[in-house]
């Protein structure tokens, strides 16, 4: 833990911290994981496979590659940014056109991908040329500051840059403070640092770095995978299935080689099954490798293996269970065991687990990252001390009849309006909802109005 801005106390407290240095060697396993670079993080796996088959050529010794990490990445990645995604804000206008000059759903999906491989996403904010510029910023070289060691007492982040100048190494050293950032650059020799450059100028930078008259908060807004109240960083997605995926991978690709070790299984028979080769004098049975056992007269037959398929199998699927268990996903997310058309509503009940993980996360930090994200961008533009909400929409879409038999049912139970069923239904603004409300109204005014003609009862 960083309690300290001081350059030199950083570098010398980062390499005698092992927690942090155990934080990054996790984070290069996770990016391999995701990026089914898989030599190093499984190379325990290898070796077995290597022991097993150690004159074979290098595919025989290779894994089965089955990244369930993207996989699973790529799943919270779609449920969190799913649907009905919007920023609400009383200047509108001004986010709508910083939204689309930065792409920022597209840095939200980066965001949540860190999220959930490294445990953490981090969202930066600069002001380039007066314009705002929103950017997803990678863990893996950042660094936040405690006052006194407290986790709930944030002094300001870290961010340690490589760069290269006239084919020399530097490090760019971004200290983010409420309302100002401080820029170092330190020359790099043997991968240390050596001694501070004097201009930071050369290098397109400014010493000091003041915004503190537009925001005065930080520019970097981190967000959390988890709700662990005793550690500032999150915890990786892949940390309670690796053991699994791992299990997984070597099971299916011991399988696969046995399966390809009998794929073209042997002849066994006697002599006189076999046909005699006239040049080099030896006895073959056509289109077939023949193992001479037996006597003469006995019936060939092919040599096969137990395979055992079911046993196999039956493991797979176990392992697969606590995947699900501990990813807390079900097989759908995956394409698994979809019968059918399923209803909306149905699905909302399958993936119970994995939209409460999505809304803790977004409870916990996500949505007040990106709240403090607009409201700092809009403050750069100009607009300071914005009302900004964020809507999400359901995770899983209910479809279009779902949504009005429940709208209906809420409204005749007296736990919805109607303004707000016609926003729902219609996807409306409030101005809209309104006008058609008042609509309805006079309609159903109009036609109380329309006489009733006497009934007339004879005797």
């Amino acid at each position: 833990m960083l309690t300290s801005f001081d350059t030199r106390e950083i570098i010398k407290k980062l390499k005698q911290d092992s927690a942090e240095t155990k934080r990054f060697v996790d984070y290069k396993r996770y990016r391999e994981l995701y990026r089914s670079e898989f030599a190093a993080p499984f190379a325990s796996v290898l070796m077995k496979i290597r022991k097993r088959y150690p004159l074979q050529d290098t595919t025989a010794q290779s894994l089965v590659e089955i990244n369930l990490f993207k996989a699973l990445t790529d799943f919270f990645k779609f449920l969190t940014t799913n649907n009905d995604f919007e920023i609400v804000t009383d200047k509108q206008e001004i986010w709508d056109k910083i939204s689309e000059e930065n792409n920022f759903i597209s840095v939200l999906k980066e965001v949540c991908i860190d999220n959930s491989r490294f445990g953490n996403g981090l969202f930066k904010l600069a002001f380039v040329d007066d314009k705002v510029k929103i950017f997803s910023v990678c863990p893996d070289c950042w660094f936040p500051v405690f006052n006194n060691g407290n986790l709930n007492d944030l002094a300001g982040h870290i961010l340690i840059y490589d760069i290269e100048k006239d084919a020399k190494a530097y490090k760019h050293i971004e200290k983010i403070h409420k309302g100002y950032i401080e820029n170092e650059v330190w020359m790099v020799s043997n991968g240390e640092l050596s001694a501070q450059v004097e201009n930071v100028r050369d290098f397109g930078l400014v010493e000091i770095d003041d915004f503190s008259d537009k925001w005065d908060d930080f520019v970097l807004f981190p967000v959390k995978n988890t709700s662990e109240s005793d550690c500032y960083y999150g915890e990786s997605d892949y940390k309670s299935c690796e053991s699994i995926v791992e299990e997984i991978m070597l099971t299916v690709s011991q399988n696969s080689k046995i399966i390809n070790r009998h794929a073209n299984p042997k002849l066994a028979g006697s002599l006189e099954n076999t046909q005699l080769n006239p040049v080099t004098g030896e006895r073959y049975f056509p289109n077939s490798d023949f193992v001479k056992i037996g006597s003469d007269g006995q019936k060939p037959e092919y040599i096969t293996a137990d395979l055992q398929s079911e046993a196999i199998k039956a493991h797979i699927n176990t392992l697969m269970q606590f995947f699900y268990i501990l990813t807390k996903t079900p097989p759908q997310a995956y394409g698994v065991d979809l019968s059918g058309n399923m209803s909306g509503e149905s699905l909302q009940k399958i993936f119970m687990s994995a939209v409460a993980k999505v809304e803790d996360i977004r409870a916990v930090s996500l949505n007040n990252a990106i709240k403090k994200l607009v409201k700092c961008a809009l403050a750069f533009s100009g607009a300071k001390d914005a009302d900004v909400s964020v809507n999400w929409g359901n995770a899983i879409k209910l479809d279009y009849t779902e949504v009005v038999k429940t709208c209906n049912d809420r409204v005749l139970a007296g736990t919805q309006s109607k303004l707000s069923a016609i926003k729902q239904m219609d996807k409306a603004t409030d101005e809209q909802a309104e006008e058609e409300l008042k609509q309805i109204q006079e309609e159903q005014k109009a036609d109380a109005a329309v006489p009733i003609e006497d009934v007339m009862i004879d005797d």
